[in-house]
């Protein structure tokens, strides 16, 4: 009885482990500037309007990994999801992006991550990852691309 217990018990926690939905986690990579650096964040779809609309998570983080800003929200064409904070330190802060699997309603589109110490504009180029549809092949992971500025690593997870 104790066996047949356990076996339900394990089968329950595999059945509810592949009922969980996963996602697609974009994260770019991080860039170093100075304390109180103004930081950007944006998702944006720079392709021909498809008709619809996507709901992303957005986050800032920290060097450590630490969630500096977060913000949940749409996603289409002429709307872009923009998320803004201060750099606490000189050490690198990347974007990253959390995608529902299924990311057709985006035509082409982009994270974009902005680093540089207002009042002056930014010098440096933003970090730009394009997005990939859901059928474009990402391996599980992949590492960060090498051409510029494409630099982002990709990555499935169960939210």
């Amino acid at each position: 009885m104790r066996a047949l217990a356990v076996t339900a018990l394990l089968w329950g926690v595999t059945a509810m482990a592949q009922a969980t939905p996963q996602v697609t986690v974009m994260t770019t990579v991080p860039v170093t500037g100075t304390a109180m650096d103004q930081v950007v964040a944006s998702v944006v779809d720079t392709g021909v309007h498809r008709g619809g609309t996507l709901t992303v998570t957005l986050r800032i983080l920290a060097a450590s990994g630490a969630v500096l800003a977060q913000v949940t929200g749409p996603v289409s064409e002429g709307a872009p999801l923009r998320l803004s904070v201060r750099a606490p330190s000189a050490a690198g802060v990347r974007a990253q992006l959390v995608l529902p699997m299924n990311r057709d309603p985006l035509g082409v589109g982009f994270l974009v991550l902005e680093r540089w110490d207002p009042p002056s504009p930014p010098v440096e180029p933003p970090i730009a990852c394009r997005i990939p549809r859901t059928g474009d092949p990402i391996g599980g992971t992949s590492e960060p691309t090498t051409g510029e500025p494409f630099k982002c690593v990709m990555e499935i997870r169960a939210p």
